[in-house]
């Protein structure tokens, strides 16, 4: 018999949060990498939502999010806006952002660290808490609703 799909069954920033949170303690730093890049790139695309004030093309990709978002902060005229989510640290996850192309790429052809596979999963964790953080404090900003703003 077939399952039905439930609409309840997309995978909910807290759930995909706490899935980060048990790669990351079961030393899994790679997969808790892709979460945490997914769970950056849906905030970041409710952030441009919530600034435009239209629907985002689903297709769009983290760095398209990021290039989209540093844009409209460097033509903001919104103070509270640039001060929560400042150039600098749009420019942190992008960075982010290419050293986890990086990693990717560096498997394919030799063995990448546990180290690094750390490294890159423990900083792309601060980043989205960070990101997150300034997403709720922005709220009144840009008009992001208390269930937008979480995980």
């Amino acid at each position: 018999m077939k399952r039905k799909k439930r609409k309840s069954e997309k995978k909910s920033g807290k759930k995909l949060v706490e899935k980060a949170g048990l790669a990351m303690k079961h030393e899994f730093y790679l997969e808790a990498s892709l979460i945490i890049s997914y769970l950056m790139e849906r905030k970041l695309k409710k952030v441009r939502q919530k600034i435009e004030k239209q629907t985002i093309n689903p297709g769009f990709t983290l760095d398209q999010s990021i290039r989209r978002v540093k844009f409209l902060l460097l033509s903001s005229n919104q103070t509270e806006l640039t001060e929560r989510f400042s150039i600098v640290f749009i420019d942190e996850i992008r960075n982010w952002k290419n050293q986890r192309n990086e990693v990717f790429r560096d498997i394919t052809e030799r063995n990448v660290s546990h180290a690094r596979m750390e490294r890159l999963a423990t900083e792309g964790v601060k980043l989205y808490k960070t990101l997150n953080n300034a997403a709720k404090l922005a709220k009144p900003t840009i008009g992001l609703s208390e269930g937008e703003a979480g995980g």
